[in-house]
């Protein structure tokens, strides 16, 4: 499909078809990223505060949690007054899902579930103006590197291998927005080959998926002397989990162009892109980042606390991500106004390897676990290639018929050279005080062989 056509054309009628006022907040995001850093925060702190006057208006968790607090909006007239209120936490969401939904339902609405990186998955609700919020978001970083709506695009993601009804449908889709999803959940030697005939078909100007997944398709490339069939792409995009120095040199070498990193989580929105200049924008017209400090000082990392003022199915307000950041540079080279972050540590994402050296990314096995409604935390490790075991800290009651079904359903994904074990604990515990939620002790080796690495 000509990419003008899908931008002018096929992309906005299916943007309206669902609602989603994407390219109105598009216009509107082009215009303001160019306002300097004082306008900005004018323009932030307005929604925020319209935004907090709809929760508790139309939201009873707020209404209550602001007038016991004696916080409502008329009283928050700054940054330092926000401050003030409680934070949302996934535990609350789960507690309290009914009372921090808005009395009149938003049509259009979707649940979705996290990845679980950080072992405690939760579930959202979704509107067409968040979302719509979003996609212009990502839209407006994407030009930012001369890649818009409509150029061929290569997705390198969680998508399951077999496809059913739905997932047939949005490839349909995805082929009329020229855009072609790639598997992360089988990446071994057929599949990274596979891929790279793909790469050769569809001469993408941009990709776009998980960090390691495609630093371990780069490295499988380089090892194989893959050269680009025509163009070379313009851009390639990493997100999901922190993008190493090692990974984007890695993955700039072999593709002849910038890597720019995404950061955002499905719970609470896309948080901030990576521009030319190197910097991590937040997109301040639509999110609120703060930083909760420890005691080392005004510049020291701490846990990323983030209100999403598009979210209304749903509001998420001062949500604690369990990521470590810190605030970026008070202005960019590009000339954008918008905040930034430095670097954001945390949601590391594995892979697992299968006896036969099928290699699945780890999100396969997480999206397994986190549809178990019984199951509250869960940790995966691997040691050895043919045994795993599921260390689960349960919601409520366990039994051993829980246990077989989890089992199983673990199982299916790797075969029956793999066996699963299934084990209840109280807690689920890190060294680090991050937790980790696959452990392989297998993996690091076969990668560097795929990739080439002594």
């Amino acid at each position: 499909m000509h990419p003008t056509l899908v931008n002018r054309v096929i992309f906005p009628l299916h943007e309206r078809l669902k609602g989603k006022p994407t390219h109105r907040y598009l216009r509107a995001l082009e215009e303001s990223q160019w306002l300097g850093h004082d306008a900005v925060r004018e323009l932030q702190l307005r929604r925020l505060r319209e935004h907090l006057a709809f929760a508790y208006r139309e939201v009873p968790y707020y209404t209550r949690l602001l007038d016991e607090h004696e916080l409502p909006p008329r009283r928050v007239q700054s940054l330092e007054d926000f401050a003030r209120i409680p934070m949302l936490t996934k535990d609350i969401i789960r507690s309290h899902f009914d009372e921090l939904q808005p009395g009149t339902r938003i049509r259009g609405t979707q649940r979705v579930s996290t990845g679980g990186s950080t072992g405690t998955p939760v579930t959202v609700l979704v509107d067409p103006r968040r979302a719509a919020f979003t996609d212009a978001t990502r839209l407006r970083a994407h030009r930012w590197f001369g890649t818009d709506m409509g150029a061929p695009e290569i997705v390198l993601w969680g998508s399951p291998i077999e496809l059913g009804r739905q997932d047939r449908l949005r490839s349909v889709r995805d082929r009329l927005l020229n855009s072609r999803l790639l598997s992360a959940f089988d990446l071994g030697e057929g599949a990274l080959a596979r891929y790279a005939e793909v790469l050769h078909r569809k001469r993408p100007r941009k990709l776009y998926g998980y960090a390691s997944a495609l630093a371990l398709l780069a490295g499988y490339l380089r090892r194989t002397g893959w050269r680009p069939d025509g163009a070379w792409p313009l851009a390639v995009y990493a997100t999901a989990e922190p993008l190493y120095d090692f990974q984007r040199e890695l993955i700039t070498s072999v593709f002849g162009c910038p890597v720019a990193a995404e950061y955002g989580c499905r719970d609470a929105g896309l948080v901030a892109n990576e521009c030319p200049a190197g910097t991590l924008h937040v997109p301040a017209e639509g999110m609120l980042v703060e930083t909760l400090r420890g005691p080392e000082g005004e510049d020291a990392r701490g846990e990323l606390v983030v209100t999403n003022l598009f979210s209304y199915a749903l509001p998420i307000i001062r949500y604690r991500t369990g990521d470590v950041g810190a605030p970026g540079p008070a202005a960019c080279p590009c000339g954008r106004g918008l905040p930034s972050l430095g670097a954001v540590e945390g949601r590391r994402t594995d892979f697992l390897v299968t006896p036969d050296g099928r290699v699945m990314h780890a999100l396969a096995v997480i999206y397994v676990l986190r549809e178990v409604p019984a199951i509250r935390q869960f940790q995966v490790i691997q040691d050895q290639a043919d045994r795993l075991t599921v260390r689960v800290v349960p919601a409520g009651e366990w039994s051993a018929p829980l246990a077989r079904a989890t089992a199983e359903r673990v199982a299916r994904l790797f075969g029956d050279a793999v066996a699963v074990q299934v084990e209840a604990v109280d807690a689920i515990s890190s060294p680090s005080g991050k937790h980790r939620y696959v452990i392989s002790r297998v993996a690091d080796q076969h990668l560097a062989d795929l990739a080439g690495v002594k």
